[in-house]
């Protein structure tokens, strides 16, 4: 199911998630304000609401929590090219996602004895529930159905159409008042068509409350629709309590996590014992292990584990064992271990970790597996409390808001009253949308803007990595949501301090302003001033008119400065909790926030990524103009021979449904020029584009399909990927292929580097793709360039935006490199087109 990191069954009788709503004080606002979420209607657009539930009150729909919504599905609806949806007006959850989430967000909570809480929320004891209360636990809930059993969907659309006019009458006073959408794509456009819906509810008075998504820490794979400027975007992080699977060894119970792969039920007793040598388990195991469960150590590197967990519990299978044993150090699971279908495998913790080796050592120790025992360890860890659950989305400046997402207990489908514990953004986001219909009750004419506001301005939790370092607003936006401090403000600051890519080849003066709004009926005196997170050299923000006076009622605005004195002091400096391993590109970054003390206490997310560019151009066979030469940044060239030119795509409409752009990010695969070039070792294919592109090799393509002596090719721009196609890391490729197979036949860097060497991979118009000369035979290349997107025209049938015409190179030029260094002066080498890497947008490119 989208969004979901981790799936655990939960025990009756056990606390769910009472800690979350402890953390982000959402029992506070209950206790000290009274607020409960009452006649606010809530869409939740997901795989429907088992609505039979105890938690949503049970008995059929709609009912007193559930009362209303569609299915726009049906539920043989897999979202896959011939599976057609066969709506009806029963949303019932067939799968299980959207369950968790409404309970999250608003469902009534479970007794212990599986009956319906129905106290008084003002004072509730959380920790004698099965399941605890949603955010706005009086809310009401419509469930608006869009996926089938299984799959995805396209139907995201129809239903936040729905949620803006549920009767169709055309009239929108019947609107929902807060929709939430544990869903998403990784790496999609802000203007993607569902982000338009999006923009189109807010503009009337929906709350629009978003997943950021799991991508985890690769760059701008936060996706739609939470990247949507509009929506309220909820990354996820972690609480001191967590729902964790359990063995028995040493007269008591253990937490950790059982391995996904074995599906049967499991009741096994068994000594443990470890190996004498090859104590991984990574290679084939020749001691005998039957009727033993063994102990394999396990690296918690990923860049230096030798092997994963399916290998490793292969080896001990084939060795006879019953079961196996991984410890970890780390005080948090990373991900869940796979294992295999044969045997069970268990993880666990580091506290247990520890606590267990010295029984192995001794060669005393006996465990316990048994399945009944998933999800039956409550842990309580004080150092995980507010750290980053490593599978949230890092962004740009799309993030507004974390919430406590891993690990998260709410109802399950199908159960009648039991609960499950699940990770992701998906359980983060219905918390925060819960948290906004508590908002809208205390502040009904309020607008969309100023209840994203309060979230985000009173957003005071402090978000730390693994490592203890702060995330900064690519990862948390504001910070950690507080409910108690958003319903209490009677201040806002509006506006977006966010600068975007910055290109700088002269001393820079930008600004942004925020708008401080006083709703309350006091004067309000505060001082602004800029708190960094991460820095760039060469960068800083600066607070004009730093004090305030706000009179009741009244408003002011406060202006935000990047200032670049001398863009030759720019380096390219990582966010500090990001990994360079393997050549990772990356971006510089400068962030923080701008903070409003005194009276009241407010935050706002400030970002900026600034890149010095320079303004070169080739004279009568000469580098002329300002080049770029210094630490992390030289301005790199390659010379090609102009293969082909296409004009721009006019914008697609009623009367043009083919060879046209549907939006900007389509005219990132605006194919300008296309050309080829040659190394001693090297061929190489050059794409210029009218327009900068989003997320190349994901959202945006390059591919070349190329024939010479006989054999027919395919070089692809893509990221590093895993055997499922999910994207690992930020490493691009050139990726060569046996045109018609999978046959993989060369990777090359795009641009001839990795990421040690800034070829500005980011937010450009111009790419070069690399094949290893040795792989191809002699002779002419004929090839043609296309480029693949997301974003391709209603009447599309190649699933391309653009094609160039087809071109023939004979090598006709060779260069020393790719990418070459160079300085006004220098000699350009032969050749048709020439591409500055570090030139502007739009004149990178140059045909002579």
């Amino acid at each position: 199911m989208p969004e979901v990191r981790a799936v655990h069954r939960m025990t009756p009788a056990k606390p769910t998630h009472a800690s979350s709503v402890r953390l982000t004080r959402t029992a506070d606002v209950w206790k000290s304000l009274g607020r409960f979420g009452d006649g606010v209607r809530i869409g939740v657009i997901d795989t429907g609401v088992d609505y039979r539930h105890a938690d949503f009150g049970g008995g059929s729909f709609p009912n007193a929590k559930v009362i209303g919504g569609h299915d726009f599905a049906g539920d043989a609806y897999t979202g896959k090219p011939g599976s057609l949806p066969e709506p009806d007006g029963d949303p019932l959850d067939c799968e299980g996602h959207g369950t968790h989430v409404a309970g999250i967000a608003a469902g009534f909570g479970v007794n212990s004895d599986g009956s319906t809480y129905r106290g008084s929320y003002d004072s509730v004891d959380l920790d004698a529930m099965t399941i605890g209360p949603g955010a706005a636990p009086r809310a009401l809930l419509y469930a608006l159905k869009v996926f089938g059993c299984k799959g995805s969907t396209n139907l995201i659309a129809k239903a936040l159409d729905w949620a803006l006019d549920p009767n169709g009458d055309g009239d929108f006073s019947d609107r929902l008042d807060v929709v939430n959408l544990s869903l998403g794509t990784d790496f999609a456009a802000a203007d993607d068509p569902d982000s338009l819906f999006v923009r189109k509810l807010v503009e009337h008075g929906v709350v629009v409350v978003a997943a950021a998504g799991n991508g985890g820490d690769l760059y701008d794979v936060a996706g739609n629709p939470a990247n949507a400027p509009e929506a309220i975007s909820v990354a996820s992080s972690r609480d001191e309590y967590q729902v964790l699977d359990g063995l028995e060894a040493a007269g008591r119970q253990w937490p950790g996590q059982y391995s996904i792969n074995y599906e049967q039920p499991v009741d096994l007793t068994a000594p443990v014992t470890r190996l004498s040598s090859n104590v991984d388990g990574c290679q084939p195991i020749s001691e005998s292990l039957t009727g033993k469960i063994v102990w394999l150590e396990w690296d918690d590197n990923d860049a230096t584990r030798a092997c994963g967990s399916a290998a490793r519990t292969d080896n001990a299978w084939k060795a006879g064992a019953a079961g196996v044993l991984l410890p970890t150090t780390l005080p948090v699971f990373a991900a869940k271990i796979a294992g295999n279908a044969h045997i069970p495998a268990f993880q666990l913790t580091a506290d247990a970790s520890r606590a267990l080796r010295p029984a192995l050592e001794a060669g005393t120790l006996t465990v316990h597996l048994n399945s009944a025992w998933k999800g039956s360890q409550p842990t309580f860890t004080p150092s995980i409390g507010d750290t980053l659950s490593t599978f949230s989305s890092r962004s740009r400046s799309s993030i507004s808001v974390s919430a406590p997402g891993d690990m998260i207990s709410s109802a399950e489908a199908g159960t009648a009253s039991r609960g499950v514990a699940l990770s992701g953004t998906s359980m983060a986001s219905p918390h925060v949308a819960g948290i906004a219909a508590l908002l809208r009750e205390k502040h009904p004419k309020w607008t969309v803007a100023e209840i994203k506001a309060a979230l985000m301005n009173t957003a005071s939790g402090v978000v730390r990595s693994d490592s203890g370092l702060r995330e900064a607003p690519m990862r948390v936006g504001a910070g950690r949501v507080d409910a108690l401090a958003a319903l209490s403000t009677d201040v806002v600051a509006l506006g977006d301090a966010s600068f975007g890519t910055v290109e700088v080849s002269a001393p820079l003066l930008a600004s942004r302003t925020v708008r401080l709004m006083n709703k309350g009926t006091e004067t309000v005196r505060l001082k602004a001033h800029y708190e960094p997170i991460t820095a760039v050299p060469g960068a800083s923000f600066q607070v004009t008119a730093p004090y305030v006076v706000l009179p009741a009622g009244g408003s002011a605005s406060v202006t935000v400065r990047l200032r670049i004195a001398n863009p030759a002091a720019l380096r390219k400096s990582p966010d500090p909790t990001i990994s360079l391993e393997d050549g990772r590109q990356f971006l510089a970054e400068a962030s923080g926030l701008l903070l409003f003390t005194g009276d009241r206490s407010l935050r706002v997310p400030v970002y900026a990524a600034p890149k010095p560019v320079s303004r070169l151009t080739a004279t009568a066979g000469r580098v002329t103009g300002h080049g770029l030469d210094q630490q992390d940044y030289q301005a790199r060239m390659t010379v090609l021979q102009l293969g082909a030119h296409s004009g721009r795509l006019p914008d697609c409409g009623p009367d043009r449904q083919d060879d046209c752009a549907v939006n900007r990010t389509a005219r990132g695969g605006d194919l300008r020029y296309v050309g080829a070039t040659a190394t001693t070792d090297l061929l190489a294919f050059g794409v210029a584009t009218w327009n900068t592109w989003a997320n190349l090799g994901t959202t945006t393509q390059p591919e070349v399909r190329f024939s010479v002596g006989g054999k027919d090719f395919v070089t692809k721009a893509v990221k590093q990927t895993d055997a499922d196609d999910n994207v690992t890391a930020d490493i691009w490729f050139a990726r060569t292929v046996v045109a018609g197979t999978d046959e993989v036949v060369d990777e090359q860097p795009l641009n001839g580097f990795d990421g040690s060497v800034d070829t500005n991979v980011f937010d450009s118009d111009v790419v070069v793709l690399p094949v290893s000369r040795s792989l191809l035979p002699s002779g002419p290349v004929t090839y043609t360039v296309g480029m693949r997107s997301g974003y391709t025209p209603p009447g599309d049938s190649d699933g391309f935006v653009d094609l160039a015409p087809q071109a023939v190179f004979n090598y006709e030029v060779t260069v020393p490199s790719l990418s070459t260094v160079v300085h006004p002066g220098d000699q350009v080498p032969a050749g048709s087109l020439v591409l500055f890497h570090h030139n502007a947008t739009g004149n990178r490119a140059l045909v002579r």
